[in-house]
């Protein structure tokens, strides 16, 4: 995977990544300076939002809704452009000029195009996802980022608009070593340092995605600059394994450039938004949380993967 001849990000430059709107407010200075707990001192707001993510999900309080649609999902992996440490996260983008890599069904009223993919994770493995589930994190979650080109023109457009992202969100627990994320850790080496880029073609982030059909889905917000209320989440109820050593790849990432003062791109994530007047809908009945008060270790079990 040779280096392309220049990062698709470059602060003002035709030709820059249409993600970067998303990063552009996040500087490294101020990055290092959030404590590593995973509620930070000051977290980002949007005056006035109703519709913040990340959150968290109580399963108890989530509604069952017998009319969500299983999420159909068809990615071509030809469509995989390259993988880049923008000094936030790695990002690995997608050709989304054609209906080639796509979502349909499940909350959704559209087809969604792929965008991108990245991840969030913490410096140990007591945090590190934006969501939770009922208080629980996990060390890291995946976002896969796709847009309205039904409705939107650009991606640029969508990002601005009520109904113009869907994200799935997918949790990563520790466990086994996971073949499919593999290809990825193997390349990060090549992006340690902020604003690296390397090709990164012939990838299916399918791999990534849990068997279970099982997700949560509700109305919220980009978790980074400019935080617009533009997003449906699918947050995935199963969680992928990953092992510890693929854990740390990421934590060897620099939200730094190279010939700085290296800071390890660590605690990647916003903290939770209050839920407010929202309702987190789920596509699966939770029979279990009838008789709960009667088989507690069975809910506990359910609920802690």
């Amino acid at each position: 995977m040779a280096p392309l001849p220049a990062p698709p990000r470059a602060e003002g430059a035709a030709g820059a990544s249409r993600l970067e709107v998303l990063y552009r407010a996040l500087e490294p200075d101020s990055l290092h300076r959030l404590p590593v707990h995973p509620l930070w001192q000051s977290p980002l707001t949007i005056p006035g939002g109703t519709r913040q993510s990340p959150i968290n999900i109580q399963w108890r309080d989530s509604v069952y809704d017998p009319f969500l649609k299983p999420l159909k999902i068809s990615y071509d992996p030809t469509t995989c452009l390259h993988i880049w440490n923008n000094g936030y996260s790695f990002l690995v983008e997608f050709d989304d000029s054609a209906d080639r890599s796509i979502i349909v069904g499940g909350p959704l009223e559209n087809q969604y195009r792929l965008k991108q993919f990245h991840f969030h994770w913490g410096a140990i493995n007591e945090w590190g996802s934006e969501h939770t589930v009922d208080s629980k994190f996990y060390p890291a979650e995946l976002h896969l980022v796709h847009w309205n080109a039904v409705v939107y023109p650009t991606f640029e457009e969508a990002v601005m608009e009520g109904n113009g992202l869907a994200v799935i969100g997918v949790f990563l627990k520790l466990g086994a070593h996971h073949e499919g994320l593999q290809m990825l850790v193997d390349a990060l080496p090549a992006i340690k340092h902020k604003d690296a880029v390397i090709e990164f073609d012939v990838f299916d982030p399918s791999c990534l995605i849990p068997s279970c059909p099982d997700y949560w889905t509700y109305a919220g917000s980009l978790t980074t600059p400019p935080l617009t209320e533009s997003v449906t989440w699918i947050i995935k109820k199963q969680p992928i394994e990953v092992d510890e050593n693929q854990l740390e790849a990421f934590r060897m990432l620099l939200f730094t450039s190279d010939g700085e003062e290296e800071k390890r791109m660590v605690d990647n994530f916003r903290p939770l938004q209050p839920l407010m007047n929202r309702t987190v809908r789920s596509s699966f009945q939770s029979r279990h949380l009838l008789n709960a008060e009667l088989q507690p270790k069975d809910h506990a079990e359910q609920i802690r993967p």
